[in-house]
């Protein structure tokens, strides 16, 4: 057992290069792991710097916003003018800081009469008013939802101060507090995007979020809050989040207790540039280089008896010959066992190969059940429409049930010429499409030969069938409920023109198919004929030349 254990290919080849490699391995080892250490810092000040990038903007408009009511406030100081005066004033401040939701005095009753709005507006009572009077200073107010706009706003107030030190009013510029998204940043080919942004102040209280639906709390480490995020202004970090994937969490501070957040998530890089493997790539060519080196070194030790054995398995696979392969017996063991296996996994092979011939058999027939109980299912959803639209006394919901009664029948008549085709992965159209034509003239109660064919026998994927059979069913549906007019018919003709196929329905001109035609219920046709075409990757259009009406839907023969 001793003897067969060391006369194996990989205890031969195995020693010598574990013995050769051993110092060049643990040195690239240690290199690669100094080189993820400083990948980690330099992803970490790109990720601080784009943060820093995305806010300077909001950063800068606050301190224009707070240089605006300071100098708005001395200008106010010697007296405040009429409301008409005042107004015009506020207004002349909104126009130069065009992101202002509101630049308005509010003397100290709380009663707000001069306003950039021109509305007035009753502070009294506010809480956000009460701490500006409580401390007649310069300060950043941050709101939620501001009484006024209704929206997170940032309040830049400076008090208003008379000729005798008196306080008399404050100036309150307000500019929206968004969650603004900095732009994704790639590191080596790994990406790596904002998933949640939030504005928030230094007690906690959340102002802003770009993404509602997304909790940004349990994205964070499990004992992380918002006022333990502040902390981190500045120093952007790798954290682990409770559903144990890897983010990183950068803060910002926009003003004086004003912050924001950014969780940034991994992107959809591919697997291996966003894996930790990723940088021993080095490592790993130059192993494969010694083994390549290993390999020619082997020659016909291993070489010999791989080719043979290669050799008999692409026979095998070009023309079921089975080859045998000769001095098996002096090839490694490995080699020998793999020569086992290949035995075996033929034989194996062809016992697969009538066991898929069976499921593919079973198959069809599963799918050719599908297409009938679909049919069925749609033919009772469509009986229970028609109980509902006989009880509906409004004229209008019963035109609406009897479009969706349409609709259905014609999608179960579509899905029953499927079952009809056994299967088959080419759907002749033109059985298809003059199928769902005699249904629709079955229900519409139309006259036998009010309808004229022109199909060519086109044979299309069930894919592409079910929107053309519904994109026919549509217009012909439209052109039948008219009435008036059929005394010259429709026609129908699917025509094939190159690399593109055409259907065209003509028939009585119908409001549903005219130019001006675009809102309200008779517009759902046109728009459900796009998309059909949609699913098509084709263009439809409607035309009405006199008292006709001509529908076309031209797309490609791949399009599906």
């Amino acid at each position: 057992m001793k003897f067969l254990a060391t006369s194996t290919l990989g205890f031969r080849l195995g020693s010598t290069l574990v013995l050769a490699l051993l110092p060049l391995g643990v040195l690239s080892v240690v290199q690669t792991q100094v080189t993820r250490e400083q990948f980690h810092q330099s992803t970490l000040e790109g990720i601080g710097g784009a943060s820093l990038a995305a806010v300077q903007p909001q950063i800068d408009l606050i301190r224009a916003s707070q240089t605006t009511a300071k100098v708005l406030a001395q200008s106010l100081s010697p007296g405040i003018p009429e409301d008409a005066e005042c107004m015009a004033r506020m207004r002349a401040v909104a126009e130069g800081i065009p992101e202002a939701s509101l630049v308005a005095y509010i003397p100290m009753s709380g009663r707000m009469t001069c306003a950039s709005t021109g509305e007035p507006f009753d502070f009294s009572g506010n809480a956000a008013f009460e701490r500006m009077m409580a401390r007649p200073e310069p300060m950043l107010v941050f709101n939620p939802r501001g009484p006024v706009s209704g929206g997170a706003v940032i309040g830049a107030v400076h008090p208003v101060v008379d000729g005798s030190g008196r306080q008399t009013g404050v100036v309150s510029v307000s500019i929206p507090n968004q969650a603004v998204t900095p732009s994704p940043y790639t590191a080596d080919y790994v990406e790596w995007e904002p998933g949640v942004i939030v504005a928030f102040t230094a007690d906690g209280t959340e102002l802003a979020r770009s993404d509602e639906a997304r909790d940004a709390l349990a994205l964070l480490p499990p004992g992380m809050g918002l006022d333990g995020a502040a902390r981190l202004a500045g120093r952007p970090a790798f954290v682990e989040g409770a559903d144990g994937s890897e983010r990183i969490v950068s803060v910002v501070n926009v003003a004086e207790d004003l912050f924001l957040l950014a969780i940034w998530e991994q992107g959809e890089a591919s697997s291996w540039a966003a894996s930790a493997m990723a940088p021993y790539l080095l490592p790993a060519l130059t192993w494969a280089a010694a083994l390549i080196a290993a390999a020619l070194a082997s020659g016909r030790l291993v070489v010999r008896h791989v080719r043979a054995l290669s050799r008999a398995m692409m026979a095998y696979s070009e023309a079921r010959a089975r080859v045998a392969i000769p001095d098996i017996a002096e090839a490694p063991t490995e080699i020998q066992k793999l020569h086992a296996v290949y035995e075996k996994l033929i034989r194996d092979l062809e016992q697969d190969e009538a066991e898929l011939q069976n499921l593919l058999v079973d198959r069809e027939r599963l799918l050719r059940e599908v297409h009938h109980r679909s049919g069925n299912s749609l033919q009772i959803i469509a009986s229970v429409m028609r109980m509902y639209r006989r009880e509906a006394g409004d004229p209008a919901l019963r035109g609406v049930l009897d479009g969706l009664i349409y609709r259905v029948i014609a999608l179960s008549s579509t899905h029953t010429s499927l079952y009809g085709l056994d299967g088959r992965r080419d759907v002749p159209m033109d059985e298809v499409l003059g199928g769902v034509v005699r249904r629709l003239k079955e229900i519409h109660g139309i006259a036998i030969g009010s309808a004229r064919y022109r199909l060519d026998p086109i044979r299309l994927t069930p894919e592409a069938a079910v929107p053309l059979a519904l994109a026919v069913a549509e217009a012909v549906g439209c052109l039948f409920a008219a009435r008036a007019g059929m005394d010259r018919g429709i026609e129908v003709a699917l025509t094939e023109e190159g690399q593109d196929i055409r259907l065209s329905i003509e028939g009585p001109a119908v409001p549903e198919f005219l130019a001006d035609t675009t809102t309200g219920m008779a517009a759902l046709p046109k728009r459900m004929l796009a998309r059909f075409a949609a699913q098509l990757r084709g263009r439809v259009s409607t035309r009405t030349d006199g008292a006709r009406s001509v529908v076309e839907l031209v797309f490609p023969r791949g399009g599906i």
